[in-house]
């Protein structure tokens, strides 16, 4: 399938089984990466237009995609991880799903140097403490992951 197929499936999809639509389009995403030795920049493209356009990002599932990417971690090169948190840090303000923060600050602690994740964390919670109390937490979560994850590379 193409990318812009997806693009109708999601937006077309609604609240109520969003979630289903996107876990089964982030599926057949990742298969068809299978098909490149490089991972293709119109398809981290295609997850930054995911994360930045909130007619994606305020459905939930949307982030099924960053776990692909955590997957495919291997073959992302540097500016996808640049345009990435770019992306995260501009629009983490109007995430409203528990589901979708959670697993932006597990990507940051999972994909990044520690460095790096520390300094996107640095923003993150900046933004995250302007949030409502519900939303709070999670970018702690991320930095417990990344101390973590440290300390296991360095064992």
């Amino acid at each position: 399938m193409s990318l812009p197929k997806y693009e109708d499936q999601l937006l077309s999809c609604d609240q109520r089984n969003s979630e289903s639509v996107f876990q089964s389009v982030a599926d057949s995403y990742e298969d068809d990466l299978l098909e490149f030795n490089e991972f293709p920049d119109e398809y981290i493209n295609f997850v930054l237009k995911l994360l930045s356009d909130s007619r994606f990002y305020s459905k939930a599932g949307v982030w099924n995609f960053l776990l692909v990417l955590g997957t495919e971690s291997h073959r992302l090169r540097s500016r996808h991880y640049k345009s990435l948190s770019d992306t995260i840090i501009d629009n983490f303000r109007d995430y409203d799903d528990e589901d979708l923060c959670l697993v932006v600050c597990d990507f940051v602690a999972r994909n990044y140097s520690f460095k790096e994740a520390g300094i996107i964390f640095d923003s993150l919670e900046a933004i995250e403490n302007q949030k409502p109390e519900s939303l709070h937490g999670f970018v702690a979560d991320g930095r417990r992951i990344m101390i973590a994850e440290e300390e296991r590379r360095k064992a």
